[in-house]
């Protein structure tokens, strides 16, 4: 900004020392040129400053969300979890005895979709969706008559053994 101001003061002495004046119809045009060049610089001035203000904030308010996120992890690790096992195998499913739930690999985009598994509960049959690509990955239909998937007792597998001729029906 100290740059913009002393080539506009300079600008302003060289005008001057030229004797450009008002008396002119050219140095009435480059008196009133300097006049805005002096505006924008005092308006770039005013943004910088705001942008100071503003960037000032934005580094307390992240700041203040780190040390919340240590705070909230911190009370996290010292809760007790009862049976759960968080990944330690490091293979992405999260399990505890009961079963919370498992992942699913979208098979075009390899995306891994986690799936609750109490949604296998519910009495009604619906899809999952990839989320990054918007294909089916995981099907819960529960009606006896027309079931042709199986599953294989794996969560990180689904078989469909659905035919082709099935599936365009």
């Amino acid at each position: 900004m100290d740059s913009l101001a002393s080539k506009l003061g300079y600008l302003r002495g060289l005008a001057e020392g030229l004797g450009i004046d008002d008396g002119t119809k050219e140095g009435k045009v480059i008196r009133q040129m300097i006049l805005l060049l002096d505006d924008i610089g005092h308006s770039i001035g005013e943004l910088n400053e705001n942008y100071e203000e503003l960037f000032s904030y934005v580094e307390t308010i992240d700041e203040d969300l780190s040390d919340l996120e240590e705070e909230l992890l911190e009370d996290e690790d010292s809760e007790d979890f009862g049976d759960y096992d968080y990944d330690d195998d490091g293979d992405g499913d999260i399990f505890d005895e009961h079963g919370v739930s498992f992942t699913v690999e979208c098979p075009e985009c390899h995306y891994e979709v986690t799936i609750d598994e109490d949604i296998l509960e519910d009495e009604e049959s619906f899809e999952v969706l990839c989320p990054n690509c918007g294909k089916v990955v995981f099907i819960n239909d529960d009606s006896d008559d027309d079931d042709d998937s199986e599953w294989d007792g794996d969560f990180d597998e689904f078989v469909d053994e659905t035919t082709e001729e099935e599936k365009s029906d």
